[in-house]
């Protein structure tokens, strides 16, 4: 029984004479699928691309994943802007998460489609829906139309970032894939960690709504190059299973019941503190419909069997578990202080989204500085598990510096402490996938790092949206021992800048004291994520990645 890494399928020959020495099954139950593996049948002879075509195809790619990634944390630092265009704060944490939300909710449906349907048609209509959500956000007339427009450009986006590696499939040979798959991530990681300084620059020379308005060209770009250099491959599924047959596969069961059951708990987690009070019955009605969905969800995994989006066999790997902590944390760490980190530089020290954008510079330096000694220091020592727990040592220690912000902290504490936050994550990011491909069977490697991505666009979508509760709980709080009759619902209904603008001038500075003790107090959710690192770095499998596993 052989297996191509796209989960491509043929029926073999020793099936087809089973088949033919049981004439009594039906036509339905005698379609047995087995994989086909490509590189070595010599039946078979894979035609690649090669020169200017296929560079051309890695470059679209690359701009896919770089127009993603942007789009990921570009608005951090376009949200005092947008704020104040809106006139509300209190959808803040959903201009993050609902881009989050549809990412990771779709993404095993996506994994899905791209094995039973035409690669190329399911990409290129991912790529349509993305540059969709990027028009809806730059058009966008309100907060909830904008909100809108960054859950289709995650929607896209989840489709985009499953068919990069189906493509990868078709246009590389096995034994260079692993290398263009890191290529890939280091793409993406690095147009996530660049976002809030592109971001920054295009919202004070051209406007927030720029920061979508460059989606369009470029997109259309790299999708006009898809059309025309990546040719479709013929995949036995076309003409070996029905409709039906396909849909049944796709396990829409699980699809209804686990993105509804995301969404229930996003809502519930933007309306608990704010909107209504976390004894309202609106908001554990929710959290209600959350576990009952998320409960059915796991049923119909564990029934399903291996036919399941997550098998329970990958799930039950100690090294995936701990790997999803490890990552989740830690990227929702980074995440929480990056979203906040632009407004405390635009309205407590008064620089310009620019200059804001500018000082993120140092995360990036120091998350890069990490990943590259990471990697030189696996592939030289073979292990992985020391980096991810002298990681988690760190962490704690880089996120609590940050928590001693105010208004008179000096630009070089500034640079030294959030590069260090930087090195602390990026020192040990990359084990967790390391520790996936080390020590599951090549057919579970793709599985185990879809779980891996998933927490990493899981994490942070649910941990923004806590820490916009948190912030915005804080902020009313403060603001309402200081100013008299200020209510949360003035708050909510106007941008940080509105505020300030409309507060006596003699409240000024204790209205930005308040504002900068509502954002140290939010990173304290940042120190607490670092501190739960730990219990992935010290559970993870030790295993040597120069030892390859039967």
């Amino acid at each position: 029984m052989s297996s191509l890494d796209d989960g491509t399928y043929i029926v073999s020959p020793e099936t087809q004479q089973k088949q033919q020495n049981q004439p009594q099954q039906t036509a339905a139950s005698a379609r047995i699928i087995e994989p086909l593996d490509i590189e070595n049948n010599p039946d078979t002879e894979p035609k690649y691309p090669t020169g200017g075509k296929f560079w051309f195809t890695v470059i679209a790619l690359c701009l896919i994943l770089i127009l993603g990634g942007l789009d990921a944390n570009i608005v951090a630092t376009a949200v005092p802007s947008i704020t104040n265009h809106f006139h509300t704060v209190a959808d803040v944490g959903w201009y993050s998460s609902a881009f989050r939300l549809c990412t990771c909710a779709f993404q095993f449906g996506f994994a899905k489609l791209y094995t039973l349907f035409s690669i190329k048609a399911i990409f290129l209509m991912s790529n349509v829906i993305f540059l969709i959500g990027s028009l809806l956000c730059a058009t966008a007339a309100t907060s909830t139309m904008f909100i809108v427009g960054r859950a289709v450009t995650g929607l896209g986006f989840a489709g985009e970032l499953a068919g990069c590696f189906a493509v990868a499939v078709h246009i590389l040979p096995l034994n260079r894939r692993p290398v263009f798959a890191g290529l890939m991530a280091c793409v993406e990681s690095l147009a996530i960690i660049a976002a809030p300084i592109v971001g920054g620059a295009l919202t004070q020379s051209l406007g927030w709504r720029w920061c979508f308005w460059i989606n369009l060209p470029i997109g259309a770009l790299s999708l006009a190059a898809m059309v025309f250099l990546f040719s479709d491959p013929n995949t036995p599924e076309e003409n070996g299973l029905t409709l039906s047959q396909k849909l049944r596969q796709l396990d829409l069961v699980s699809n209804c019941l686990f993105i509804p059951s995301l969404t229930a708990l996003f809502v519930a987690l933007s309306w608990a503190g704010t909107k209504y009070p976390w004894s309202d019955g609106k908001v554990i009605g929710l959290f209600v419909v959350f576990s009952v969905l998320l409960a059915s969800f796991i049923f119909n995994q564990h029934r399903r069997g291996d036919a399941a989006v997550l098998p329970f066999r990958v799930l039950k790997s100690r090294s995936v578990i701990a790997g999803f902590i490890f990552t989740t944390c830690t990227n929702s760490m980074t995440n929480v202080l990056e979203w906040y980190l632009p407004t405390y530089y635009q309205v407590i020290q008064s620089r310009t989204p620019s200059e804001s954008g500018y000082f993120m510079i140092p995360i990036l330096a120091g998350m890069m500085l990490g990943l590259f000694l990471q990697g030189i220091g696996t592939t030289t020592f073979g292990y992985y598990a020391p980096f991810m727990i002298f990681s988690s040592i760190c962490m704690p220690i880089a996120a609590g510096l940050m928590t001693t912000y105010d208004q008179n902290t000096p630009l070089t504490q500034i640079i030294i402490y959030s590069g260090f936050v930087g090195f602390s994550a990026g020192i040990g990011f990359q084990g967790s996938q390391a520790a996936v491909q080390t020590t599951l069977s090549a057919a579970d490697v793709n599985l185990g790092i879809g779980v891996i991505l998933f927490g990493q666009s899981m994490g942070p979508a649910v941990f923004v949206s806590i820490a916009q509760v948190i912030f915005t709980n804080e902020l009313s709080s403060r603001l309402k021992s200081i100013v008299p009759g200020i209510t949360p619902a003035y708050i909510a209904e106007r941008g940080l800048g509105d505020i300030i603008d409309g507060i006596p001038s003699q409240w000024s500075d204790k209205v930005l004291d308040g504002i900068n003790g509502s954002l140290t107090h939010t990173w304290f959710l940042s120190v607490a994520l670092a501190c739960m690192t730990i219990m992935g770095s010290l559970t993870i499998e030790w295993r040597s990645v120069k030892q390859k596993q039967s």
